[in-house]
């Protein structure tokens, strides 16, 4: 397997290539469906025994034309949209919507997450149209709006599994092919198999009782802070580097900081009420002559059950931005050991890559089809995270950041990493 993604891996960067020159923030629906196109263009080109379809939530979908039901099953996932990027951010020669690529990297926005994996599902899809490879039991799809809050394309997905889209009645696994790829000197293949929930709220009222409301709850980071109306100038600004919410702790987050020593007649204004992925880079600040009412937009990401949730937020007057329903993340690893995947990567020899077992710092389109789906098929559905896309290099110089600046996509490791997950699926025997 390795070979064969080798020889043919100038195949994968062209689809890599060609996804980042089409910029899809998540925000401009438009765009989004300009990147579906290209990727149902390429399904339709080469998946002949395939039905190529969007649902309601204009998710793109290959389903073959047979399928063995009594033998296991695998959904690969990816989503085509991404957080937005400010330009000004990024350092030279780079910029989030001109790709820039050499021999050794790809740098854009959204060439790790999601798009390296939208490559290997039309890299793989591409290589069986050419015969240089068969599939087995395998259903494509990409997801239109993964990113933000609110709701969620999966949705419809994991509603239709059982009733439209099939399950088998053996086991069906997904394969979230989210960036897990570290670089540096000892490269590794993550495979998550649990993720943090993403539950986010909107608070309302002066500063004074924003910071009240935030010391209530130290385990909520702010994202966004807006005011009812804005000052005639700001006197001044606070920077920070942006990157994912995720891996921003509140303590880190200088946005929390500035919230809790503001005098009640401040007036501050940071992040976009749109887009609650990221840590804003910056923080306005300025004065009034009497309080004004504030916009606060808080994300809790941790192992916190839906039930711990609502006891945190006793007493607090919020609305939900994403609902609580489909909130709490995926946690399998209670099944892992001996499971099916489990004993597959096992068996697996030389790897291209070490294969580390971890947890998502963030959420995914896995825990979305988790908690959307038919309670009675939960028991024959596995899903785990792994996919070829780079994950924050904070070490490096400059940085680079997945939902910030000067995100990249390292070719070599994604390369192994890509090898790695097709001897996965051929172990599996959905790849021949």
């Amino acid at each position: 397997m390795a070979c064969l993604v080798s020889k043919n891996r100038e195949l994968f960067f062209s689809h890599l290539r060609n996804l980042a020159a089409l910029p899809s923030v998540f925000t401009r629906p438009d765009d989004v469906a300009k990147a579906m196109a290209y990727c149902r263009k390429t399904l339709e080109a080469h998946l002949s025994g395939y039905a190529i379809h969007e649902d309601e939530g204009k998710n793109l979908l290959a389903v073959p034309h047979a399928i063995d039901r009594k033998k296991p099953l695998l959904y690969l996932s990816a989503h085509v949209d991404t957080v937005d990027a400010d330009a000004q951010e990024w350092d030279a020669p780079y910029s989030p919507f001109v790709p820039y690529e050499n021999g050794h990297e790809l740098v854009g926005r959204g060439v790790s997450d999601c798009k390296a994996g939208v490559a290997f599902e039309l890299f793989l899809a591409e290589l069986a149209g050419e015969n240089k490879l068969e599939l087995e039991n395998i259903i494509f799809t990409f997801t239109f709006k993964e990113e933000g809050a609110g709701h969620k394309s999966a949705v419809h997905m994991g509603r239709a599994l059982g009733q439209t889209l099939p399950v088998s009645e053996v086991e069906t696994l997904l394969l979230v092919l989210e960036n897990t790829v570290t670089t540096g000197a000892s490269p590794s293949l993550g495979v998550y198999t649990a993720e943090k929930g993403n539950f986010v709220i909107e608070i309302q009222g002066n500063l004074p009782e924003i910071q009240r409301t935030l010391t209530q709850l130290p385990a909520w980071n702010p994202i966004c802070i807006r005011p009812a109306s804005e000052p005639d100038s700001w006197g001044h600004v606070v920077t920070q580097k942006g990157g994912h919410a995720c891996s921003i702790p509140r303590e880190k987050n200088r946005l929390t900081a500035v919230i809790l020593s503001a005098s009640e007649t401040d007036v501050l204004s940071a992040g976009e009420p749109d887009s609650f992925g990221v840590i804003p880079t910056e923080i306005k600040q300025g004065t009034s002559s009497s309080p004004r009412v504030h916009t606060l937009i808080l994300s809790n990401r941790s192992f916190d059950s839906l039930a711990l949730i609502q006891e945190q937020l006793k007493g607090i007057r919020y609305r939900e931005l994403k609902e609580f329903a489909i909130s709490p993340g995926m946690d399998m690893r209670h099944r892992w050991e001996g499971s099916t995947c489990q004993k597959a990567l096992a068996s697996l020899t030389n790897p291209q890559l070490p294969v580390t077992l971890e947890y998502n710092t963030g959420i995914s389109d896995a825990s979305t089809l988790l908690n959307t789906m038919a309670p009675d098929i939960v028991d024959r559905f596995f899903p785990v995270v792994m996919g070829p896309g780079t994950r924050s290099q904070r070490a490096t110089t400059p940085q680079r950041l997945t939902h910030g600046k000067n995100e990249t996509f390292d070719k070599a490791t994604g390369i192994h990493a890509t090898a790695t997950i097709l001897s996965l699926l051929k172990t599996l025997k959905f790849i021949r």
